[in-house]
């Protein structure tokens, strides 16, 4: 399941990636030549519609939402009728996907190059450093690897 950041505007969108690499909202502002105080209203406006694409997602895959990070763009949910943990992520490379923790048979489904290099970017949109090794798993346990700070112990 994909929904492109369509929720969010093009000017939404770029004050959610600076956002998203901790920058200060007056930082932001002098980047973007806009006051301050237009980004904490874009923060409010921002906020609202990641959550509301993650509530969407919730109810369309029957979902419990646990926790939303909405600043890194990441839901973690769980999975009544398949028993399983759920990672909702929202990025600007891959939109809003939905990744179910489970061992799945990656080996053998068609779709496992186009997984592998979904998450792959995922990684590197959230600056998150995956070893050579990394890119010859599973895409099911590559997953974990990339969304494990988001998960419940």
């Amino acid at each position: 399941m994909t929904f492109r950041v369509g929720y969010l505007t093009q000017r939404e969108t770029e004050i959610w990636g600076l956002r998203r690499h901790k920058l200060s909202q007056s930082d932001i502002g002098r980047e973007l030549g806009v006051s301050r105080q237009a980004i904490h209203k874009a923060y409010h406006n921002i906020d609202e519609k990641i959550e509301q694409a993650f509530i969407e997602a919730a109810e369309t895959n029957n979902l419990e939402v646990k926790t939303l990070n909405l600043v890194d763009g990441v839901m973690s949910a769980y999975s009544p009728a398949h028993d399983l943990p759920v990672i909702v992520s929202l990025s600007k490379c891959n939109g809003l996907k939905v990744w179910y923790m489970y061992e799945g048979n990656c080996e053998t489904c068609s779709l496992e190059k186009t997984c592998r290099e979904t998450l792959i970017a995922e990684a590197e949109e959230r600056e998150i450093e995956l070893q050579s090794t990394d890119q010859l798993i599973p895409p099911t346990r590559l997953a974990k690897k990339i969304f494990q700070r988001y998960q419940d112990d």
